[in-house]
């Protein structure tokens, strides 16, 4: 009997997090982290300065309050993020965490957790690459 195989989530090798459920709704693109409250480990949108130092990945599609969460954090995979303030992405450029909850920039921020999270290589998607990690003091 031949061994049947679960095709993957999508082609951004996105997969779930076990035991993990979104708090609040999660905007398909969003950075986001995985935090304990009350107990339970939920997936939020994060930021340099909010949960950056958690920081997992990004969501691919809108993902609803309580449901489980795709998170795309393989490094080589591409994604479509939320820019900083909206307009395109400027391939060959890096683009690091925001201060801005769920969002990506193209500017380094001046406090929080400094993650380049990877580098635009066409105005709407990204590589994800986030081998460099920074803390700067506020």
């Amino acid at each position: 009997m031949p061994i049947g195989r679960r095709p993957p989530m999508n082609r951004t090798f996105g997969s779930f997090i076990p035991d993990a459920t979104a708090s609040g709704t999660l905007r398909a693109g969003a950075a986001v982290a995985m935090v304990s409250l009350s107990g339970q480990a939920r997936v939020i949108e994060c930021g340099a300065n909010t949960s950056g130092q958690a920081f997992l990945g990004f969501v691919p599609v809108e993902v609803l309050d309580g449901d489980p969460v795709p998170v795309v954090t393989l490094r080589g995979s591409t994604v479509t993020p939320i820019l900083e303030g909206g307009g395109n992405l400027t391939p060959g450029d890096a683009l690091f965490l925001a201060n801005t909850v769920g969002e990506v920039s193209h500017s380094t921020p001046a406090s929080g957790t400094v993650i380049r999270v990877g580098d635009a290589f066409t105005t709407t998607k990204m590589t994800i690459n986030t081998d460099h990690r920074v803390v700067v003091a506020p």
